[in-house]
């Protein structure tokens, strides 16, 4: 089946960003691959920035969101064709188009509040470490899931969470779908904070660490007591070198984030930055 092209939206880098609608888009696409892609639930896991708005209820301050939806694939389960299925499910709603890049859809929501529709990115992450096994058709030689490290940790520990609300026709509906624990999302969060330029991975750090239910000392339970494996020891060293000094790399990150003109509040925000992370960094063994 072929699938038209269409062109990727840019990527948003202040917290100003972050729309409303946008984020209310984002949500309704959650909403509908949850819907879509019922029968591979045990195949999938929504990790990137839903994770803390699905997971940190009742915060002091609201998670920002997200305006695109991320989803690891275990590429162990998605044998006998699965892979090629799941792709097909989404393209043959017709809501789902291929974009420029291999790995992600994109669909467009309309609201209906007068305004525009609004784009929404579905990325396919899945662990570097796995392959997938190449099934036919061949609707899958155009679309393969991107290699992510540290994505093998959304596998670990995923909560079950059941989400009601609009779909992007506006109907209501009620879904579920497994998500990465917070503990797992800090791991590939580190690991995205190394490879690439997005303050949002910053400021996603530091939420978890503020806002999680238990604090940064169950998050450090949950690594303390995972095998001791290599993403893990990894993560732990990115974030010792990021977050090393209070001028370094991820301090900064979050600064840029929130983008604010007062200087008082960036040096607030840079020193609280700071000190999340050596406080979590200290409970580490």
């Amino acid at each position: 089946m072929e699938s038209e092209r269409i062109a990727v939206k840019d990527e948003p880098r202040f917290e100003s960003e972050y729309s409303p609608r946008q984020t209310e888009a984002a949500r309704r696409v959650l909403m509908d691959l949850g819907q879509v892609l019922a029968a591979f639930e045990d195949c999938l896991v929504v990790v990137g920035g839903w994770v803390p708005d699905l997971l940190i209820k009742d915060a002091e301050e609201r998670h920002v969101g997200s305006i695109d939806v991320d989803l690891a694939l275990d590429a162990a389960r998605l044998t006998e064709g699965r892979y090629a299925k799941l792709i097909e499910a989404l393209l043959n709603t017709r809501r789902y188009h291929q974009a420029e890049e291999s790995f992600k859809l994109l669909t467009r929501i309309d609201l209906n509040d007068g305004g525009p529709p609004v784009h929404v990115d579905v990325d396919f992450l899945k662990a570097s470490e796995v392959k997938l096994k190449k099934n036919r058709p061949k609707l899958t030689d155009r679309f393969r899931p991107l290699d992510a490290d540290g994505c093998v940790a959304a596998f670990d520990h995923p909560e079950l969470v059941v989400l009601a609300g609009p779909m992007p026709t506006g109907a209501k509906n009620k879904v579920q779908f497994r998500v990465a624990s917070v503990a797992d999302f800090l791991v590939m969060k580190s690991y995205a904070l190394k490879k690439r330029d997005k303050p949002k991975d910053a400021y996603d750090i530091c939420y978890c660490l503020d806002y999680y239910p238990g604090g940064a000392f169950k998050i450090a339970e949950a690594w303390n007591t995972q095998p001791r494996r290599r993403h893990v020891s990894e993560a732990i060293e990115i974030l010792k070198e990021k977050f090393g000094e209070l001028d370094a790399y991820g301090p900064s990150q979050v600064i840029e984030f929130h983008n604010s003109t007062d200087n008082e509040e960036r040096s607030r925000q840079q020193r609280r930055a700071f000190e999340l992370v050596q406080n979590f960094l200290t409970m580490l063994r």
